[in-house]
């Protein structure tokens, strides 16, 4: 017996760096993309979150396994009437998903996951400022490392009149 299948390995490959960088240039060919051998990678392109929307210069930090580090160049983040900006982490780096979460991972690709999520969060500041609000995740915040209690059921009884 001791034959493993390799069908039922659920085992995901790492993207090396030089294919997120590949990646990362092949949607977006006039940006910019400095390698270090292939263990990480700057990435600075230019995001349009929507015709309304500035254009945003973006960067991207990552080191091969570990959470990319995104950064806007241009314009400034800036404050809503002395507030802090939501969904931040220190150093003005965007929260974009749950890292402790397993919602993304090293398998995944920068190009086709981080930079959208990266537009959405910029239309979201977008509103938090013209607005107050912030439409995104409200579920937790970069410095809420408590694992996230689950969600109480609402029983509803349609019996009830």
């Amino acid at each position: 017996m001791g034959h493993r299948s390799i069908y039922f390995r659920n085992e995901k490959r790492t993207l090396k760096v030089v294919e997120q960088a590949t990646r990362l240039r092949c949607r977006f060919p006039e940006s910019h993309v400095e390698l270090n051998k292939n263990i990480s990678m700057i990435w600075v392109g230019s995001l349009h979150p929507s015709p309304l929307s500035e254009i945003y210069t973006v960067k991207i930090s990552y080191k091969l396994r570990k959470r990319p580090q995104v950064n806007i160049i241009k314009p400034e983040l800036a404050p809503r009437n002395r507030m802090p900006i939501p969904h931040l982490f220190p150093g003005k780096e965007l929260c974009l998903f749950r890292y402790k979460y397993f919602e993304w991972d090293s398998s995944m690709s920068i190009a086709d996951t981080i930079l959208p999520w990266t537009s959405l969060w910029l239309l979201h500041y977008e509103i938090w400022h013209a607005t107050g609000v912030w439409s995104g995740s409200k579920a937790e915040h970069p410095s809420d490392n408590r694992p996230k209690e689950p969600e109480q059921a609402i029983d509803v009884d349609k019996n009830d009149s």
